[in-house]
């Protein structure tokens, strides 16, 4: 902040020819203050040239001083209305906090599972660097209610059927890994949520036909899913957890910009990350951006739902994103933050190799130079607005891939998930009255 009695004096300095550096270095030296010199240069011209240069010689004509008092009231009655809103933001954010803040500290928990041991690949191939596996866990739109009749019998969902395709899912990812590790070790496994988790309401029909509200969606959703990384963590040395929100789980009817983490999503990543907490090789990043970031192996990993993508789902439109991405990632190292002190730069940039996008109910893979960008799938299969509107049907399927530290993505395997719709799940989908209990 500038002190009161140097305004006058800057005012002059400035008259006077003296450059913003030279009157920045004059206030730290005679006040001890350091203001950036484009702070000083604002606050010349907010407070001095609107008011025709009524600098302080000036303060004597009537009209001037007239002319400063409304402005100074004019200041003051938007610094209140702007601390009123400040403060309702604080409030607002402080709640929200303090509701992730509750699940972490007192939700009920799973109990530790020891690890099961694998012996080392024989062979030739026992040198083998060690691989670590990405699958991806998306658009899932638990509480969603697909018709079999509506479908013409290609397709059905619901609460039973997506816990029968989580655990096939689960139980086939597991078998993947062991048949590739008659080769090679692997002891890490990556499964990153890209959004979408929950069916939500944001369109009139989805909330007249879903099968519970968003809450009994995103509790349901996260015990079943947070029952399937318990069954994956023993097999494991590091199950990491990578999140980001998509835009079903929304709470407003348009896509905010802001508080974009205010989601049914985030809450189901935050219950599940509570459900496994004792789980210790489990760790999980849930950030408030819509995008998030994993290193595998050497190879940097972009994590993004899709849903900020323009353009219908083309290729074109994907990778024109993504290529724009890069961009504004590279250049964050040169992006100037503003505060008391003046200003800083903030961070490094943020490179990326690959991307995994969910979003588009489609698996497709596109090269983007340094890497693969992948679109992940879909658990829920296709729906009366892909069959009527799009004329598409997509059957119900998620990625595994494979990654080397030398050379990024090696392979990749289809999981599909409608084999397993009269499969007997193992996993629990009952929660007692009493979430605590």
């Amino acid at each position: 902040m500038i002190p009161e009695q140097a305004k006058s004096e800057i005012i002059k300095r400035r008259e006077a020819g003296a450059t913003w550096t030279a009157i920045a270095k004059w206030l730290e030296s005679s006040f001890g203050v350091s203001v950036h010199r484009t702070t000083i240069q604002r606050w010349h011209d907010r407070n001095v040239l609107e008011l025709g240069n009524a600098h302080l010689d000036s303060f004597d004509d009537d009209n001037a001083r007239i002319k400063l008092d409304k402005k100074v009231e004019t200041y003051k009655h938007e610094a209140y209305f702007y601390k009123k809103l400040y403060n309702a933001s604080l409030r607002d954010n402080a709640k929200k906090e303090l509701v992730v803040d509750a699940i972490k500290e007192y939700a009920p928990n799973f109990e530790n599972i020891e690890p099961v041991k694998y012996l080392p690949p024989t062979g030739d191939t026992q040198g083998s660097s060690t691989q670590t596996v990405v699958a991806p866990l998306t658009d899932t739109h638990i509480g969603e209610y697909v018709d079999k009749e509506q479908m013409l019998g290609m397709n059905v969902y619901s609460f039973d059927i997506f816990n029968r395709r989580l655990y096939g899912w689960a139980t086939q990812l597991l078998t993947l890994v062991n048949l590739r590790r008659n080769s090679v070790p692997i002891d890490d496994i990556v499964i990153p949520m890209l959004g979408d988790m929950i069916s939500g309401d944001i369109h009139e029909e989805l909330a007249r036909s879903n099968l519970d509200n968003c809450m009994e969606q995103m509790i349901r959703g996260a015990n079943l899913i947070a029952q399937a990384l318990m069954y994956l963590a023993p097999h494991f040395k590091s199950v990491r957890v990578p999140c980001v929100v998509g835009n079903h789980g929304r709470m407003t009817r348009k896509p905010p910009m802001k508080d974009k983490y205010m989601d049914w999503d985030f809450m189901l990543y935050q219950w599940v990350a509570a459900f496994c907490k004792n789980q210790d090789n489990i760790s999980f990043s849930i950030p408030k951006s819509y995008v998030n970031m994993v290193e595998v192996n050497k190879n940097r990993i972009l994590l993004m739902h899709g849903d900020s993508i323009s353009g219908a789902g083309s290729n074109m439109s994907i990778t024109k994103a993504i290529t724009s991405l890069r961009g504004v990632f590279q250049y964050k190292k040169n992006y100037e933050v503003e505060t008391g002190l003046g200003y800083l730069t903030d961070g490094e940039p943020l490179n990326f190799d690959s991307a995994m996008i969910g979003h588009f109910h489609r698996i497709d893979e596109i090269d983007i130079g340094t890497g693969e960008l992948h679109i992940c799938g879909c658990m829920k299969g296709p729906d009366e607005f892909a069959l009527q509107r799009l004329h598409t049907a997509t059957k119900p399927k998620q990625i595994v891939t494979y990654w080397h530290p030398k050379y990024g993505s090696i392979g990749k395997e289809i999981i599909y998930l409608n084999i397993y719709d009269k499969t007997v799940s193992k996993f629990k989908d009952s929660l007692p009255e009493v979430w605590a209990s």
